[in-house]
């Protein structure tokens, strides 16, 4: 590759690369990243996406935590059975509705050890509000209030923490 060709330029995240100089000698050159100029933002939409769709299905009892964790730290069965040191018949079984009913809890211990979330997260998901309108006042001086609602799913509530607006 061409000096020219390889400088990108992005200063959030840099990189070194060894590339052909203009007089035809081989150097190292200090340029940003092209995936990350390009492709990163889209990257995070899609994860953003992916997480509220999941926690949707994760509220009407459609999907199971260990299955939402899963996904979302994009583990396979055999992965998170390796993780876990649960046999991968039981990973399979604590992602269906019905078996998570029967999970022990020493097996959820080694889930959230895996996840690297608190046992309490399993059966919680934490939702923070980000409101639009930013130019209020300070918001360390406002009183945040954490309201948990019930969803469909009997062992999962949602956890909102908002900034009370006087």
């Amino acid at each position: 590759m061409k000096e020219k060709d390889a400088y990108i330029d992005y200063e959030p995240q840099q990189l070194i690369m060894y590339v052909e100089k203009e007089d035809g000698t081989f150097g190292p050159i200090q340029t940003g990243s092209y995936i990350t100029k390009n492709y990163l933002d889209d990257f995070w939409e899609k994860m953003l996406k992916l997480k509220n769709s999941l926690l949707e299905q994760l509220k009407k009892n459609e999907i199971t935590p260990i299955y939402f964790y899963k996904l979302i730290h994009d583990f396979n069965d055999v992965e998170l059975a390796r993780r876990t040191g649960i046999p991968v018949f039981k990973v399979k079984r604590h992602q269906k509705v019905k078996s998570f009913r029967k999970i022990k809890l020493s097996d959820l211990h080694k889930y959230a050890y895996a996840f690297d979330v608190p046992v309490s997260n399993l059966f919680q998901a934490i939702v923070v509000e980000d409101n639009e309108n930013k130019a209020e006042t300070d918001v360390s001086k406002q009183p945040i209030i954490v309201k948990q609602t019930r969803t469909e799913n009997p062992f999962v509530v949602i956890t909102k923490i908002e900034v009370n607006k006087k």
